[in-house]
């Protein structure tokens, strides 16, 4: 398959030509270094965002002749197409209010013929800086969300980034309402239990009111979304039970993938082997060796200690096909 996107530019594009020649690993050292400078409300949004639509993602589906093949291959199911859902992708996180902007400040940097100067994340707080500048906001809140835009750029290119009016996002509550919305403690009719019959809700989609579900103390994630009886096929049909997609429940296929955006304390700590299989489906970006509780958890692998606010993954696969085809074949899956 022909590369499409920004590759089409990068001979008269300096700002393409850039992009086009980092790999995840610059990205995911630019991060590092953006992540501590994002308010709190995104600093793992932003990881998620990142998680679920990764560069290698993106250069696997380009360099593939026969993509009904590689969906097989892979096992890939749901929408891991960007192009198909740029700005709803960004939905989740609460940069997202400036999200019209922010493309717009990237478009006009891409389009600009003076030289990048400075690594990644150096560029990307400078426009970040630019934009609050003129829109009166905290560089915080916009840091995030712009470095997921340069991305977006990056993964789609400038006719599917510049396709159409954004979404509009109307939102009213200030970041430190959102996370005190968050911490808030909210246990049902056993409230004032503590421990074995202590009920929780898990909110996967802070849009909509009606977006959450219950959890006993100590059930699994999975196990507790597929009590929800609402129908969620129509909108994913991946999700058969519940609003999380599931199917061995044993963290061996990787369909049940979500994103923590508060409460990842909330869970048990990830243990060896659900951090492995994070590596070998390719849902691994950012995640850092040493970190007990990070933002990307498989739900059949996690028990519910308390409240939670998470993001559903789009789309299921395995990128690391061939350890996963080793493991298989070794029985250790």
């Amino acid at each position: 398959m022909v590369e499409s996107g920004i590759m089409d530019t990068v001979e008269s594009n300096t700002f393409d030509s850039f992009l086009v020649e980092l790999d995840d690993i610059s990205w995911s050292e630019a991060l590092d270094v953006l992540v501590p400078l994002i308010h709190p409300v995104d600093q793992d949004a932003t990881r998620i965002w990142f998680a679920f639509w990764p560069l290698h993602l993106l250069r696997i589906v380009q360099e593939s002749e026969n993509i009904d093949q590689l969906e097989r291959q892979l096992e890939l199911k749901g929408n891991y197409r960007i192009e198909e859902q740029l700005d709803s992708s960004v939905d989740f996180l609460f940069g997202s209010r400036y999200w019209s902007e922010v493309k717009e400040a990237v478009r006009s940097q891409a389009q600009s013929s003076t030289s990048p100067e400075g690594g990644l994340a150096d560029q990307i707080r400078a426009t970040a800086r630019a934009l609050a500048s003129s829109l009166q906001v905290p560089e915080s809140h916009l840091t995030g969300i712009t470095a997921v835009a340069w991305m977006a750029w990056r993964q789609v290119g400038p006719d599917v980034f510049s396709a159409g009016p954004a979404r509009p996002v109307p939102q009213k509550s200030s970041p430190e309402q959102i996370l005190k919305a968050r911490a808030k403690k909210r246990r049902g009719w056993l409230g004032f239990l503590r421990t074995v019959d202590a009920r929780y809700t898990v909110v996967f989609n802070e849009k909509e009111k009606r977006s959450f579900f219950k959890a006993i103390h100590g059930q699994d994630v999975s196990m507790a979304a597929a009590k929800d009886p609402r129908d969620y096929r129509s909108i994913d049909l991946r999700r058969t039970e519940g609003p999380i997609p599931f199917q061995c429940r044993t963290g061996t296929c990787g369909t049940c993938w979500f994103g923590v955006l508060s409460g990842k304390e909330n869970l048990n700590p990830i243990s060896e082997w659900e951090k492995d299989r994070l590596k070998v489906f390719g849902y691994d970006f950012g995640l850092s060796d040493g970190e007990t509780h990070p933002p990307i958890r498989l739900s059949c692998q996690v028990q519910c200690l308390g409240n939670l606010s998470v993001t559903v993954a789009p789309w299921n696969g395995i990128l690391n096909v061939q350890r996963f085809d080793a493991d298989r074949a070794s029985g250790g899956s």
